[in-house]
């Protein structure tokens, strides 16, 4: 058995292990996750652990994703400075993972959703775009999802993967890659920022689904600075007038139902779009662009009366 994988049952009763009290079984237990993920075909079995939901014990489930998040960690990268602890995910495994990622991260609960967002965020900061190039169009895809936490989720991951576009060094590379992604999301954006805010407008009574939307909207707003950072994309500009109309309303926006009263010392999800919002005006106010002139009377304005 010492070179064969373990079995979904003995996964399962090894991160039952984990989890014990006992601190000598936890270690043992430790210990042998250790050794299984040196093993080839490991990763696939944790993720059918993650994927199943005949796991009655949801704490299993929640260890298996945090386990495999970690394999990737530890592992995807085969020329991390720090070595990968003898992980060795084969190129099948890779393709495998790579092929129902985004998918099972659209289907599971949302405490395991957010470890395989942040797995596809790892794995896209080694192989996106040259060698994950069904990453994106699966993700605008889920753009059309009628579960608004899903697209939440979506647009969370994909904020995570396009953050380096603000800080890498500007290069040939770089700007390909930022290309890459315009050519495929600008548009897409666009239209869902729109929506969700007709969305948010048709549920101005429902505290459950505006939120999911106002947490999009904000979120939006950031790949919206990303995209943004190193220069004024063409269809940014074309569309200007759009976007700004779409932000000028939220600096006005208030709703009774996204402000707690008994946290008045917490933002609020309405004073986090907002401050997204100023946040790309600044930029676009510091790039000195001509078409954005036009605008900066009425945003000063607005701006000032958040204060």
């Amino acid at each position: 058995m010492a070179n064969q994988p373990l079995t979904m049952d003995q996964l399962q009763t090894v991160l039952s292990q984990t989890l014990s009290h006992d601190s000598a079984i936890r270690r043992a237990a430790e210990n042998n996750l250790s050794a299984a993920q040196k093993i080839s075909g490991h990763p696939l079995t944790v993720l059918r652990l993650v994927a199943s939901s005949d796991v009655a014990n949801g704490a299993i489930r929640q260890a298996a994703a945090v386990h495999f998040k970690n394999i990737v960690k530890k592992g995807w990268d085969t020329n991390a400075e720090d070595g990968n602890e003898g992980i060795e995910i084969s190129e099948h495994d890779r393709k495998l993972i790579q092929s129902h990622l985004v998918e099972l991260m659209c289907t599971v609960p949302h405490q395991i959703q957010a470890q395989c967002s942040e797995a596809i965020s790892l794995i896209a900061a080694v192989d996106f775009p040259s060698k994950w190039d069904n990453l994106l169009p699966e993700l605008v895809q889920k753009f059309s999802s009628p579960d608004p936490n899903i697209v939440s989720g979506v647009l969370l991951t994909a904020n995570s993967i396009f953050k380096r576009f603000r800080y890498q060094q500007r290069s040939d590379s770089l700007y390909s890659d930022i290309l890459y992604v315009l050519e495929r999301l600008q548009a897409p954006l666009l239209t869902l920022f729109k929506s969700t805010g007709l969305a948010v407008e048709g549920y101005a009574n429902d505290a459950t689904q505006l939120r999911p939307r106002v947490t999009a909207l904000r979120t939006m707003c950031r790949i919206f600075y990303s995209l943004n950072y190193q220069d004024l994309p063409e269809y940014f500009e074309d569309h200007m007038s759009e976007w700004m109309d779409e932000f000028s309303k939220y600096l006005t926006y208030t709703n009774p139902l996204l402000t707690d009263a008994d946290e008045e010392e917490e933002p609020s999800l309405i004073d986090g779009l907002q401050a997204a919002i100023v946040e790309n005006l600044h930029l676009y106010a510091s790039k000195d662009e001509e078409a954005f002139i036009p605008f900066l009377p009425t945003f000063t304005s607005l701006v000032r009366n958040l204060v």
